[in-house]
């Protein structure tokens, strides 16, 4: 078989950001199991971002890195709890450490994923797709993740676990992994979801309609809970599930952006290239009209990636 050459160094500015992107891209395809090396995931975050303003400023046009870049911290937030189990304290010891000049969002995922999960088990908010980190959230959100009740740690520990099942395709494993987390944390609507996400692909049509009927009293809206229960269809690779929530959020409520941006990742998932940017391109607008700036900078990102890249 021939091998290719791979060079052992960039060529040019734009090939050594290409190249951390791609070692981004792979620590995160590989985060289970990295330990406190996942950490670097930050490091290579940074390096990008860096050198990306400075080929910006020197007039490169860096679009479709920017997309990736975007992409990548999209991905990382997506897998905030895989990513902060693994770290543990060595994210918060590597941030004590760095003193010069301010912090990106990146740094502080820990405290973003602490107020996600407060709002979650409290009050049963909606989670956005994409949860961008702040630093005003503060010590105690950081606290709060670090020191959870002993039985919010078993039900994280369950969920992980049942994501593991799942993604192995013992789905019966993956339900009685979720059911332990649901009892754990009655309060948390994404637990729930999963047990009637499960029940239903598992054919038990009676016990999903029953999850899905105490999701639903848990404070979420009904656009609320088709967007979060098709967001679950679609990781557990119900497409067809995932688009009829999309479909039916969408009917609800036209000019709320996120039934587009469920709609256009089903359809993403599915190779429908040009369907997905437009169902991107619609939710980015309907966010910049209603003052949603993480929504929009998450569609108009994943945007940038398909028009950038439409063989991926």
């Amino acid at each position: 078989m021939t091998r290719l050459a791979v060079p052992s160094r960039p060529r040019s500015p734009l090939d050594e950001v290409r190249q951390a992107l791609e070692r981004v891209e792979m620590r995160l395809a590989n985060l289970r199991g990295s330990g406190a090396d996942g950490v670097e995931v930050l490091l290579l975050l940074d390096q990008v971002a860096d050198r990306l303003e400075e080929l910006e400023a020197a007039g490169a046009d860096v679009r479709a890195e920017r997309g990736r870049l975007e992409s990548a911290w999209q991905g990382l937030q997506r897998k905030a709890r895989l990513f902060l189990r693994e770290v543990g304290p060595a994210l918060r010891a590597e941030r004590e450490r760095r003193t010069v000049g301010p912090l990106r969002p990146w740094w502080w995922l820990d405290e973003a994923y602490g107020r996600a999960q407060r709002r979650a088990l409290g009050r049963g908010l909606l989670v956005a797709l994409a949860v961008v980190a702040t630093v005003a959230v503060g010590w105690l959100a950081y606290e709060r993740f670090l020191a959870p009740p002993p039985q919010v740690r078993q039900a994280l520990r369950h969920a992980a676990w049942g994501q593991e099942r799942m993604e192995a395709g013992d789905l019966a494993g993956a339900l009685a992994k979720f059911e332990a987390a649901a009892r754990l944390t009655p309060d948390d609507p994404e637990m729930v979801l999963w047990v009637g996400v499960l029940r239903q692909k598992l054919g038990d049509e009676e016990g999903a309609q029953a999850a899905y009927g105490v999701a639903r009293c848990l404070g979420l809206s009904e656009k609320e809970f088709l967007l979060r229960r098709g967001t679950l269809f679609l990781e557990a690779g119900d497409l067809e599930a995932a688009r009829a929530d999309a479909e039916a959020a969408i009917e609800l409520d036209p000019r709320w952006g996120y039934g587009f941006y469920l709609r256009a990742s089903v359809e993403a998932a599915a190779g429908e290239i040009g369907a997905a940017v437009a169902d991107y391109r619609r939710a980015a607008d309907l966010a910049h009209i209603a003052g949603d700036t993480q929504l929009e900078a998450a569609a108009r990102a994943q945007m940038a990636l398909f028009l950038f890249y439409p063989e991926r």
